[in-house]
């Protein structure tokens, strides 16, 4: 037992710094109590989690006021005192008190709010240690049980801790439950850690609202000014009607069956905002339960980049840059917050959490990556930003790109968003996968309401293309198709790899020729675009050859008069015919040629195995029509089975989830581009981020969201060949952010190392 004296003795949470970074002393005054910050975290996640429901809401606050139980311990307020002591675990006593009275689900949130979320077993190993006092001296290096703890939390003028109702779930939405109050958790712990050293960052956390009213208006006004009285006027009017009118609708799953050209990216922004401003007309401006935010998911960056300058071309006069938050490639530091034996007033650290992004803005535009990924992470920088989708509209865009191997869980995930957590989501493509064929998690179906009524008018009447498939048994080499390529002043070919896009764009005119991929910056390859469309303009046209990758094939807005595609899945071809005559203009059919080269490497895994299905595919439906949205359900239904799971039970991530084996789960939730690290280049701004980098050991919060725009994706055995030899480098040991040395070439982006065997 503890003495009387650390009874009474005062308690605090964290330390003070002076403006220069150097701590203060206890006599300053400036320590945060202990008491406020239990206080301040326990209102702030239940704030958090109020969308989520009021026992959401009582969950959150009890694990606010027990996520840092062990600072009562008296050697945390020594280390406090004394930097060179380390080694103190202060969450165990919390997460073991909540799961011994009655509060499992919420034990792991507070045992994972440094170091992510435990496995079920792992868990249990803390809390029988926790129960032994030599094995307690060893986990949390402090003596003092739960009593006296509780003792001191009382003794400190905190509140009883309140009984809170547990509801029975079944694990695989209990397992979704524990991230989201992780997440209302963590990001309340940050935020209040953040406030006390430097009350100036607290507006990390953006406050503005969606004022979807008048977002609404704008939106209209501007599709009014740009209507017309064609075929394509009509339709497209006739797509933002059903929009209107679907909006009405019970919140839920949705989905939206549209061709290239349809507008249904700006309908889509319409159907959501009405969507929100129809139920939450006669809601207070205060009730948890009003639908507050707009995300949009997008598979690729490149994407991205359009969608969120459309948006911001619409808002951001009346309401700022900040309305609308673009985040995607993970630049900013990703060290894990809150490792053992570090706490939050570590600068290093929280330079970290003043660079992680907790999607506090009104509509966030981000990837199917990392929105995915963040519903089944159990790291806290991943979590923090979980919470902020309850109550949520959510617009999926191409869908097609979903991983099959990951369907069952990506989409049981999605049916909780709009069963337990208020969200509407609506899945949007041309080519709409059968999704009804994907085995759920138990007691979840695949029902949604489709928006268009008319999907297969609409392909028939905005047909502007003729696809032909060129045999197999008449391949075409690089040379030959170049010579084909060249005599069309405006083409766009579209091949499979990034080998396959250099080794072709080399041998095109050097006049007019163009290069994407993703070893081009986004910033870069927001330029070449620029200039492609310039060149495509049909008032003053000049010679265009544009030789890319797959990521202009969805979502990118340009329009050529013909287009090559290499043989490939069969939504990918169909996605690459919708950047041949997009606007209709041509007085015929635009020409797409699908041909078969002579190098038929291409992506592994999913990718090549959805290209095996389409030869397949097409070989016994030799007359399928590529344009009707039936071919594609039909083509997807056969794809499903043969890539995707047999049932739930045979999804890895619902599997480990049901067995709250978290980290486990969150590893096997990875999409094929997540294996990547970003590496900053020197091109435009990156060139002074760099130097800034190198000059002040830090970048801040603002300059590692603008370095996205500055930074190429590689993949994880192409980092470490780059590493290896010199062209990958970490300017400052301790900051996790990498620089490319290599060449980087102007129109091939990171093509070259220093040495001519880390060619990429």
């Amino acid at each position: 037992m503890q003495s009387t004296a650390n009874i009474e003795r005062r308690y605090y949470a964290h330390t003070a710094e002076d403006s220069t970074g150097n701590r203060l002393p206890e006599s300053s005054g400036k320590w945060q109590p202990l008491r406020d910050h239990l206080s301040n975290v326990a209102t702030l996640a239940a704030t958090f989690a109020a969308p989520m429901g009021p026992e959401a809401a009582a969950e959150a606050r009890l694990a606010g006021l027990l996520h840092d139980l062990g600072k009562y311990a008296a050697r945390f307020q020594d280390r406090l005192r004394d930097p060179r002591i380390h080694g103190i675990n202060h969450w165990a006593a919390g997460a073991t008190y909540a799961a011994t009275h009655g509060q499992p689900l919420i034990a792991y949130p507070i045992d994972g709010h440094h170091t992510g979320l435990p496995t079920l077993h792992a868990l249990r190993q803390t809390i029988q240690k926790f129960a032994n006092p030599t094995l307690r001296q060893q986990l949390t290096a402090c003596p003092e049980n739960l009593d006296e703890l509780i003792q001191r939390y009382l003794a400190d003028g905190l509140p009883p801790l309140p009984v809170v109702p547990s509801t029975r779930r079944d694990n695989f939405s209990s397992a979704l439950r524990a991230r989201f109050l992780l997440s209302a958790l963590t990001d309340a712990d940050f935020l209040d850690t953040e406030n006390h050293f430097d009350a100036s960052k607290s507006g990390l956390r953006s406050a503005l609202p969606l004022n979807e009213t008048k977002a609404l208006a704008l939106v209209r006004s501007h599709l009014a000014a740009k209507t017309s009285d064609t075929d394509l006027g009509r339709l497209r009017r006739e797509l933002l009607n059903a929009c209107l009118t679907h909006a009405e609708h019970p919140p839920g799953l949705f989905t939206l069956t549209a061709p290239t050209g349809s507008g249904k990216t700006l309908a889509s922004l319409v159907f959501a905002l009405r969507h929100i401003a129809h139920h939450n007309r006669d809601l207070p401006p205060d009730d948890p339960r009003r639908l507050r935010r707009l995300f949009v998911v997008i598979p690729y960056t490149s994407i991205i980049e359009q969608t969120a300058r459309v948006f911001r071309d619409l808002f951001a006069a009346a309401f700022g840059d900040d309305y609308v938050l673009e985040h995607h490639a993970n630049v900013a530091p990703s060290s894990e917050p809150g490792a053992p034996g570090q706490d939050a007033e570590e600068a290093r650290i929280r330079r970290a959490r003043l660079s992680a992004e907790n999607w506090s803005a009104p509509i966030v535009v981000t990837t199917n990556v990392r929105f995915f990924e963040s519903l089944f992470a159990h790291k806290t920088s991943a979590c923090r930003r979980l919470h902020a989708i309850a109550r949520s509209v959510v617009l999926f865009d191409e869908v097609q790109t979903l991983p099959p191997s990951l369907a069952p869980a990506l989409l049981s995930a999605t049916r909780l968003l709009s069963r337990d957590y208020g969200c509407t989501t609506v899945f949007m493509t041309a080519t709409q996968p059968a999704f009804a064929t994907v085995p759920l998690a138990p007691g979840l179906a695949w029902e949604p309401v489709e928006i268009n009524p008319r999907p297969d008018v609409f392909a028939t009447a905005l047909r502007r293309t003729e696809i032909v498939v060129e045999p197999r048994e008449q391949p075409l080499d690089w040379p030959t198709l170049a010579n084909r390529l060249a005599a069309h002043e405006q083409t766009l070919c579209v091949v499979n790899t990034t080998a396959h896009a250099r080794e072709l764009f080399r041998l095109l005119p050097v006049e007019g020729r163009f290069h994407l991929s993703s070893r081009l910056c986004p910033a870069h390859r927001f330029a070449v675009l620029a200039e492609i469309r310039l060149r495509l303009d049909r008032d003053h046209p000049r010679p265009c050859r544009l030789v890319s990758t797959q990521l202009i094939e969805a979502g990118v807005d340009v329009d050529f008069p013909a287009v090559y595609r290499a043989f490939g899945p069969l939504d990918s071809i169909i996605q690459t015919a919708g950047r041949c005559n997009r606007e209709g203009r041509m007085p015929g059919l635009g020409r797409v040629t699908v041909f078969h080269p002579t190098d038929p490497a291409m992506p592994p895994g999913a990718y090549k195995m959805a290209a095996a299905k389409t030869e397949d595919f097409l070989t016994r439906h030799p007359g399928a029509a590529l344009d009707q949205p039936e071919t594609y359900a039909r083509y997807f239904a056969e794809f499903y089975r043969l890539a995707g799971r047999t049932s739930a039970e045979d999804d890895p991530v619902i599997k480990l989830s049901t067995e709250f084996d978290f980290p486990a789960a969150s590893e096997q939730c990875r999409y094929i581009d997540a294996d990547t690290r970003a590496v900053l280049v020197e091109w435009g701004e990156g060139s002074g981020l760099i130097a800034k980098l190198h000059r002040e050991r830090h970048l801040t919060g603002d300059d590692c969201r603008r370095a996205q725009r500055y930074s190429v994706n590689l993949y994880e055995g192409e980092f470490r060949k780059a590493q290896a030899c010199g062209a990958v480098v970490q300017p400052v040991p301790d900051f996790d952010l990498w620089v490319w040395k290599g060449h980087y070439d102007p129109e091939l982006g990171a093509v070259a190392a220093t040495s001519h065997d880390c060619i990429l």
